[in-house]
């Protein structure tokens, strides 16, 4: 049995001379790879959208947070000496001035990513408001907010005592 060496090969490959060398790929070869590659990227843009996904609706999630924190605090601070809430609605977060939502009221609106929706509000006060008291600043509701997205929810719970939290 002869052990190949570097001039053998290099012979093959040139000249062809002491060994049967075949260039190129065989069909089975090629198929091989591009299932291999298919696979792949399937996984990889599946894990794509599922990372794109969680990190939209966390973002809502905390966006979210953030403009009942800010009614909160414009409340609590007696900002034009007015009361402040918000209003939910399957795709946006209203704040708004006064006691309950009307449109020439609205302070400021926040649109959900697309892909993102409000799925369930469920509140002490049977509403989609959530308003807060002018001076303590704490909210005249209880309960939960749920966003959800096609595989991903995360629920803001609003406490009595004014904490809001995500899950």
């Amino acid at each position: 049995m002869k052990i190949l060496k570097y001039f053998d090969v290099y012979e093959c490959l040139c000249t062809k001379s002491k060994f049967n060398c075949k260039k190129g790929f065989t069909l089975v070869e090629i198929l091989t790879v591009m299932s291999i590659m298919i696979v792949l990227s399937v996984v990889s843009v599946s894990a794509f959208f599922n990372l794109r996904e969680k990190n939209s609706i966390q973002k809502d999630a905390d966006s979210v947070v953030s403009i009942i924190e800010k009614a909160k605090s414009m409340s609590s601070n007696r900002k034009n000496d007015s009361s402040y809430g918000v209003k939910f609605a399957s795709s946006t977060v209203t704040v708004f001035s006064g006691s309950n939502y009307q449109n020439g009221n609205v302070i400021s609106k926040y649109d959900l990513e697309s892909n993102v929706k409000i799925s369930a509000v469920s509140l002490s006060s049977n509403s989609t408001e959530l308003n807060f008291n002018k001076i303590t600043g704490t909210p005249n509701a209880t309960g939960t907010v749920t966003l959800s997205a096609s595989s991903h929810s995360k629920i803001v719970t609003i406490f009595g005592t004014g904490i809001i939290e995500v899950k």
